[in-house]
């Protein structure tokens, strides 16, 4: 039987950061594999500093790793220059961040929509509501991010990250910064829309309860993947 191509597959990821004045460049990640399939759920762990999110940067196309083949969707990235690298962002990744990074000047619904300006996503507004509804936000679509509680925030940033139906969505440190009951009801959406998207999830978090969530968990140490 033939197997099906991974979404994402990392093969000896290495990134090294150059130091002034040290003698050796700072080595992050170590020869590191990942291979992720498509709708699956994925959390990493690890202590702060181990390069979870160097990792993700890689991931995203954010940043460049100093050796390795990154593939997705059939894509090496290698191959990619900045414009192209670009246009992957916007069509093929959403991402989530410990801060929720809301223009504060905007609506909730503008807000969800910025992404589409770059991508030309026909008939986003229409998602926008769905989403927005999905989430239970409908009635504050006209809202600015300062009438809004943590939660809420976090809840239209997941929003802004699936409105052009990525294929991978990436949560750094999602609950993060919110009190227990918010970060168990974000825990909950982002599970649930894993599903109901069939976007597959990498959730790099400290919080072991969100991570359990997860279909798979791995653990970043000393460089790599365990």
């Amino acid at each position: 039987m033939t197997q099906t191509p991974p979404l994402l597959e990392l093969t000896d990821i290495y990134k090294h950061y150059e130091s002034p004045g040290a003698a050796a460049p700072t080595e992050v990640l170590k020869g590191l594999s990942l291979r992720v399939d498509a709708a699956q759920a994925l959390a990493v762990v690890g202590p702060s500093g181990s390069g979870k999110s160097t990792l993700l940067n890689i991931i995203g196309t954010l940043d460049r790793p100093t050796a390795g083949r990154v593939m997705l969707n059939g894509q090496d990235l290698r191959q990619k220059d900045e414009k192209a690298l670009a246009a992957i962002r916007s069509r093929q990744i959403g991402f989530v961040f410990q801060s929720h990074h809301l223009l504060p000047q905007c609506t909730v619904l503008e807000n969800v929509l910025v992404p589409t300006l770059v991508a030309g996503q026909v008939g986003s507004a229409e998602r926008a509501e769905r989403l927005l509804e999905r989430v239970g936000l409908e009635r504050r679509a006209s809202y600015r991010p300062g009438q809004l509680s943590g939660g809420e925030r976090q809840r239209v940033a997941v929003v802004r990250a699936l409105i052009n139906a990525p294929k991978l969505l990436l949560a750094d440190e999602p609950t993060g910064s919110l009190d227990e009951a918010a970060s168990n009801n974000l825990a909950d959406l982002l599970v649930e829309l894993n599903r109901d998207e069939s976007a597959a999830l990498i959730v790099v978090t400290h919080s072991m309860d969100l991570a359990r969530r997860m279909d798979r968990m791995l653990e970043l140490h000393d460089g790599v993947l365990i």
